[in-house]
């Protein structure tokens, strides 16, 4: 039986909701209010020197910030994530299963889904990447998530921007916090790399043409109501321990 008391479970049954409900709402705003993608291209265009035609770091290249912060990550999340799943698979096998390794499990899915979700969505949504458009030099007309629901543009299996993929690697590590005690679950210390690891690698796509501010924001979002809905399936889990 968990050690929580009633008040407590109370407050933290009620604030996970609550947190998917912002985390709706951030995707909502920042998907479908039109001042958000006006801000977008204002902040998207410093980034651009359009007398060069060239972007603050330009997607050809193959340098050591792309190594460290484009293909790094990418590879150090897959050997990690794979070497877990061994892990707990090795556990499972030899009956040495104990309620940490239920947290790491679901925080572990967090990390896959997060990354996993952004790329279905990417594929479908059929939004443009800065660096595609004709006002950066690109070949294609700018196509946010408005433009997409009121069918104002035809499909175009070339714009799969939406949301930020890349990031998506970094804010997955918010799944962090289902190894975190109950009531720790949304705090700043738990929460925090995952964040910071997703904007750096969501700034530095932006620097390359690849993505909006607003992809960023809803990429983190998503990771929050994916890890939130595991912490309250792990609450659940530990109230009827």
């Amino acid at each position: 039986m968990s050690e929580i008391s009633p008040a407590l479970r109370h407050r933290r049954d009620m604030a996970l909701p609550l947190e998917i409900a912002a985390a709706a709402a951030l995707i909502l705003f920042f998907a479908f209010w039109p001042p958000v993608h006006a801000l977008d291209i204002r902040l998207e265009s410093y980034l651009f020197d359009r007398e060069t035609g060239q972007w603050l770091l330009p997607p050809q290249n193959r340098d050591l910030l792309y190594w460290l912060i484009y293909r790094g990550p990418k590879l150090a999340l897959s050997v990690a994530g794979g070497a877990a799943c061994l892990w707990l698979f090795l556990q499972a096998l030899q009956r040495r299963w104990r309620p940490r390794h239920t947290q790491y499990a679901l925080g572990l899915a967090v990390v896959a889904l997060v990354p996993l979700i952004s790329g279905l969505l990417k594929a479908v949504t059929g939004v443009s990447c800065p660096a595609q458009e004709a006002q950066f030099a690109g070949p294609y007309f700018h196509s946010d998530m408005v433009t997409r629901l009121l069918g104002s543009l035809p499909d175009n299996e070339h714009l799969r921007c939406w949301p930020a993929g890349h990031a998506s690697a970094g804010f997955a590590l918010i799944g962090l916090r289902l190894i975190a005690p109950p009531l720790m679950r949304s705090a700043f210390l738990y929460t925090m790399p995952g964040v910071a690891a997703g904007w750096l690698l969501g700034i530095y796509q932006m620097a390359r043409g690849q993505h909006y501010l607003s992809h960023t924001f809803v990429t983190m979002a998503i990771a929050f109501v994916i890890s939130s809905l595991a912490c309250m399936w792990l609450a659940r889990i530990e109230d009827r321990g």
